[in-house]
């Protein structure tokens, strides 16, 4: 059984989120949980008008998407009173949730001034694997992920397993990057924890790739460019690759891979 924990301020792209969720989880056996929160601040992240009462909505939206899912699938309503993060982390204890799915309204979901986002927040807070969509984002099953990594530390079976699972549901094909600006050979633990990854994907489709001689940003679009990348994932553990990812300001206008390409956040 699959749980899926899906945030909802009754935004339409919090809707187009939800219809992501849905649209990439089509087997039978999945639990959508639909959370509102009553004390959610929801001008952090979206421009939102509540025309009716919340619990209402909630009631309304649970009856549209039953139409949509799959047969032996399952949308189920939560409501909590108190803080956001606190209901969010009770929902992940109390329903054994596998994946939360949030939407997010800005090309740079860490920029300093979202000081108050909620996605930074759920990220940052709770040990749960985050898929984040951005605003741009045309939902579709993924055909190439890519696996962000500089293999400065030991990985776990139960994060690659998650990894592993994903992009084996989806029929897609694993690209590991190492983004590098000098080239190095490298070290003996590195090579180690490489080593780890060859053999934790050893029963999907993968490959390992490296980009050097750019910032971490350029080296990440030229690559989602390149092998058409549909999802890029991150170990929470890697904290300098995380901010130098996420954190990182928007590229141009015309190319930014924080408007499009969605994140996978899975913890060590």
């Amino acid at each position: 059984m699959k749980h899926i924990l899906i945030p909802v301020d009754f935004s339409s792209q919090s809707w187009n989120t939800a219809l992501c969720a849905i649209n990439l989880y089509k087997s039978p056996r999945v639990h959508f949980y639909l959370f509102f929160s009553e004390e959610l601040d929801y001008s952090a992240d979206h421009e939102t008008t509540i025309c009716e009462p919340p619990t209402q909505q909630l009631t309304s939206w649970v009856k549209k998407l039953d139409k949509v899912i799959a047969g032996g699938q399952t949308i189920i309503p939560l409501t909590w009173k108190s803080d956001f993060i606190g209901g969010m982390r009770k929902a992940v204890a109390d329903n054994h949730i596998d994946l939360i799915v949030m939407s997010t309204s800005y090309p740079n979901i860490f920029s300093e001034f979202l000081q108050g986002s909620h996605v930074r927040e759920v990220i940052t807070r709770l040990k749960c694997p985050v898929l984040i969509v951005p605003r741009e984002f045309y939902c579709k099953s993924p055909e190439q992920v890519v696996l962000i990594t500089d293999y400065n530390f030991n990985h776990r079976a139960e994060p690659t397993s998650i990894i592993n699972n994903f992009v084996q549901k989806a029929g897609a094909h694993l690209n590991v990057l190492q983004l590098s600006k000098t080239g190095n050979a490298l070290s003996e633990t590195q090579q180690t924890n490489k080593s780890f990854l060859q053999s934790a994907f050893d029963s999907i489709p993968h490959s390992f790739h490296f980009v050097m001689e750019k910032t971490m940003d350029e080296a990440l679009q030229f690559f989602i460019d390149i092998q058409k990348v549909d999802i890029v994932v991150l170990f929470a553990k890697n904290i300098n690759l995380s901010e130098n990812i996420l954190f990182s300001p928007a590229l141009t206008e015309e190319k930014d891979y924080h408007k499009n390409i969605p994140f996978l956040i899975v913890h060590e």
